[in-house]
């Protein structure tokens, strides 16, 4: 099951590393969904942006919000790609026959 995607809490930082940290291993564990890497990367955004946040963990996590902003990316074209690649793999075998 996939959590909300906003924080429960967006005022109690240990409540949103807590749930992104969960999230992360659960993204892990599914084979990697696009859906839960955007939600990964909202609590990292929130997280780098937070004032009750040390400066530490509010680099580190800005640091890897782009790593999953990158990551997404990647997934999302990917995702896009693979439709035309079966397309085209389908022309092809319809062609040789």
């Amino acid at each position: 099951m996939i959590a909300k995607t906003a924080p429960a809490d967006p005022g109690r930082p240990d409540v949103i590393v807590s749930a992104a940290l969960y999230l992360m291993s659960s993204f892990g564990r599914s084979g990697g969904c696009p859906r839960l890497a955007q939600v990964i990367l909202r609590h990292l955004r929130i997280l780098a942006g937070h004032d009750q946040v040390g400066p530490i963990l509010r680099q580190t996590c800005a640091q890897m919000a782009e790593q999953w902003d990158a990551k997404l990316t990647e997934m999302l074209r990917d995702q896009d790609a693979a439709p035309r690649a079966t397309a085209r793999l389908f022309r092809f075998r319809r062609d040789i026959h």
